[in-house]
Order: C-alpha cells, then structure tokens, then sequence
C-alpha cells in the first residue's frame, strides 16, 4: 500500500470518529482536525490549519497554555488532560463550552506531535448539576422534616439521617452513619431485628412498621421511648434502601393513658351516681303519687294542688331519665362491642319497633347495602337516637323521615333525614356536646342523645356530620360506620 493510500485510510479513520480530533506539532500548531471537531466549534478546516491551538481555548487559558504544552512534550505520556480539572473550550462565537480532553503523543518522521480528543460534555455535566439540585432538595427536604428520617442499606447499616435522629436519639451523625441500625433499639429488640429488615427488602412495601404492637427505640444513654415509623422502599444507582420516619409518640401516649383514665373516671362516676340518685329519686316519685292519691280522697283537694305534684312528678322523671342518658353517654366510650353479620333491612325495622314513629309521621328507607359486618348494638343506638332526634324536634304534628344506607367500601353511610324546621348554622357544632340543644324548649330532651351518638361513632372509627342550612326546612344526620368485611355479601 502506497503513503498516499495509507494517508488516505488515515483521514477517513480520523473523520469518521465520535469525538473532535486535532494533531499540535511541538509548537502548538494544529497539523490536523476532524470533521467532527469542526463541527463542534463551528470554524472550516482551512481557519485552524497551522494555527496556534490556543484559539480553541478561552481567552483566560490562552497566555499559561504555551506552557503546559511544553512541559507535556518534556514527559509525553498518554492521559487525560487537567486531570482533577473543569477543562472548557471556545467556539468560534466565543461562546464557551465543557470538554473531556485525551492526550496522546506520537512520533512522525522525526517531529513530535500530540493527538488530542475533544469530547464536549455539555450534557453531562446538566445532568450532573440536576443530580447534584435533585440531591441539594432531597437534603433541604431530609433536614427540614419534623420527622426524624434515618435511611438502611440492605446490610442494615445506617447510610443517612437528618438533624431530627440527632435530637430524638443524642447521638451525632457520624456516630450513627456507617453503624447496624440496631444501635437505636432496645436491646431485647437486636436479636430478631436483622431477620425482619430481611424480611422487609424480599417483599417491599411503603407500610407502617409493627402494625398493632407498640415500638419502642432507645436512645445514647439508654433510655426507652415510644415511636411510630413508617418505612418506605427507594431503589438508588447503588441498590435497594429504606428510608424510615421515626416518630417520638411519647405525648400522644401520655394523653392517652389520661385520656383511658379519665373514661374509667366518668364511667366510675356515673355508675355511683346513677345508683347512688335513682334509688332517693325512685322515693321521691313513690312518696309525690302517695301524696296525689292521699289530696285526691281530702275534701279540700284543689286544681292548684294537683297541677304542682304532677309538675313534681315530671321533674322526677326527666331527672331519671338525664341519669340513663349520662350512664349511656359513659358506656358509649367503649369499642368493645361484638362484629357480627348485619342484614340491614331488619336492623332498621328493629330500629323503628324500638323507636315507634307518632301519628301523623311517615318513614322512607332507602336501603343502597344488604348487609355488612360490624358491631350491632353501637349502630342501633345512633340510629334509634337520631330518629328520636327529628321526631322530637320536628316542629308539626305531621312529618316525613327518610332512612338511607349507602355502602361506601371500607365503610358504610347511615343518614336519618327530617322535612322539620332545620338546625342554625351557629347551633350545628354544640349541638354534639353534652346537655347541648338547638333550643330550649320544654319538648327538646336532656340534649345528650346526639353527644352519646357522636362519641358511639368516633370510638368505632367513623364519624358524624349535620347538614342543615339557614333559611331552609330540614335537617340530614349522617354517619359514616367501618365495614368489618368490606366488598362481602353485599345485597
């Protein structure tokens, strides 16, 4: 093969490559360049051509580039240029642009040359910067959290926590990163520990950790405090972890152990009382009829007499009937009410047996679910106090009552609604307090029969709601109950 062929190979060779091609002889003239670097800075062959290679360069590199040429010809070796380095280039509109350069000396017929390779990394390094302002926010986000955030590799080491671990546990954070999760457990918790983190990276999931059962974790000086934490998986470039948030639920936990004891107060309370009242009240209503019967047989028995002692007698009973009410109100405290298989049909017609309508009122079901699981008794009561409610206040003699019952999934909408005169919008939130009316009026009751529903509801899990406008007849009480066994044997 002639030189000419070879050269000719050369230049195809050299034109047909990916990156930017120039050949500098000893003083730092370009001998050669590529299509492709052309392209990258925009100049023609014939313009850099025996032309200092500093016009590639930006003008703040130009005066100190001689130099380093001259010390790479002194000890040619193949490498990359400005190693450890941001290494920029000039285009022929000076706009400046990031480069990867590689350098390798040659020997041609006597002259010593080097062939640099020019790559421009442009969009590597916009990539590098979005990863570096994504890592940036993760951080500000880590940091930030009112949750103390710890992430676990696989070998359960801890690779990352924010400033809020540094507070819950008193540990610094380069005491932990690095270290077996374990450190911030009880120690009777270690033993069995790494089997479940096993557990969690073969079947991954974002959950709640030890559903049902109460976590503790231990701080520096060994101390035990009880937590809530949330795990969640996250697949990064150097495998699978997961990024925990852990809570310190030690107020929560003292509010509920007053909150515990306060119920078993109120309900101590109200059993006393109750027992302690009806039996001098039942006396008191024995000894006002012993009284009415003993007026009646007297010749000097009077309208005026009689009226007072049946005034006497009434006070009694609703005296008796507010100590029920209280004992309801405390017994409502309790979930621990039986889930059984509920067909709702005869559940409302138990209701309305139960809680009979008065003459003139009119009933409409509106039945959307057949059955459902839940606790019986519970919903019974809500349901017989809230028709009682619209009957009681309803301000006609005649009325209509719809009864709907809607199955939403995980749970089930109950709503008892009136035609009478409607709830204020001022009245709707006290209403569910204890000895709370709309009004107060001699026919509206002890106003503890919403409070008894409301706390009945809340302590299954559900809740209650009024909807009543001003200005508008009417008045719709729904409530929302958990369904046991959502999505089963719906009719």
């Amino acid at each position: 093969m002639t030189s000419d062929a070879h050269h000719d190979r050369f230049r195809l060779v050299v034109d047909a490559a990916p990156t930017g091609i120039v050949m500098v002889n000893s003083l730092g003239k370009m001998m050669l360049v590529n299509r492709h670097l052309l392209g990258l800075f925009g100049y023609a062959e014939s313009e850099l051509i025996g032309q200092p290679v500093e016009m590639l360069l930006p003008q703040h590199m130009r005066a100190t580039h001689p130099g380093m040429l001259r010390a790479f010809f002194n000890s040619p070796s193949i490498r990359a240029m400005g190693a450890g380095r941001d290494l920029y280039a000039c285009r022929y509109d000076g706009s400046e642009f990031p480069v990867e350069i590689g350098l390798t000396p040659i020997e041609s017929e006597g002259d010593r040359l080097v062939l640099a390779t020019i790559v421009d990394i442009t969009e590597r390094k916009n990539a590098e910067k979005l990863r570096a302002r994504s890592r940036d926010q993760f951080n500000a986000v880590v940091e930030a959290a009112p949750a103390g955030i710890v992430m676990v590799d696989e070998n359960c080491r801890i690779t990352l926590v924010n400033c809020q671990i540094e507070r819950l546990f008193g540990y610094a954070r380069q005491d932990m990163v690095g270290q077996q999760i374990d450190m911030l457990l009880p120690v009777r918790m270690r033993i069995d520990h790494p089997e479940k983190v096993r557990q969690f990276f073969g079947n991954p999931a974002s959950r709640a950790m030890g559903a049902g059962r109460d976590l503790y974790a231990a701080r520096s000086d060994g101390s035990e405090f009880p937590v809530e934490i949330g795990l969640n998986p996250i697949d990064l470039q150097d495998g699978r972890q997961v990024l925990a948030t852990i809570v310190d639920i030690t107020e929560r936990k003292k509010a509920e152990i007053r909150l515990l004891r306060a119920n078993e107060g109120l309900e101590q309370f109200v059993y006393v009382a109750s027992h302690d009242l009806r039996s001098p009240l039942r006396g008191i209503a024995d000894l006002l009829e012993w009284i009415k019967e003993d007026i009646q047989d007297s010749p000097v028995a009077n309208d005026k007499a009689l009226s007072n002692l049946a005034r006497a007698t009434l006070r009694v009973a609703r005296l008796e009937s507010l100590i029920a009410d209280l004992l309801s109100y405390a017994r409502a405290g309790s979930a621990d009410a039986e889930i059984s298989r509920i067909d709702l049909a005869s559940l409302i017609s138990q209701v309305l047996e139960l809680q009979p309508l008065r003459a003139g009122f009119e009933i409409r079901r509106e039945l959307a679910a057949g059955v459902i699981h839940a606790a019986r008794t519970p919903i019974e009561t809500v349901l017989r106090n809230l028709v009682s409610n619209a009957v009681k206040h309803h301000d006609r003699e005649e009325g209509v009552l719809t009864l709907a019952v809607r199955d939403n999934g995980k749970f089930i909408e109950f709503s008892v609604s009136d035609d009478g005169p409607g709830i204020p919008e001022h009245a709707q939130q006290r209403i569910f307090k204890l000895f709370q009316t709309a009004s107060s009026s001699e026919r509206q009751g002890s106003g503890v029969g919403l409070a008894v529903s409301k706390r009945l509801t809340e302590s299954h899990g559900g809740w209650i709601v009024v909807e009543s406008r001003d200005g508008q007849r009417g008045t719709t009480f729904r409530f929302y109950w958990p369904n046991a066994q959502p999505n089963q044997d719906r009719g």
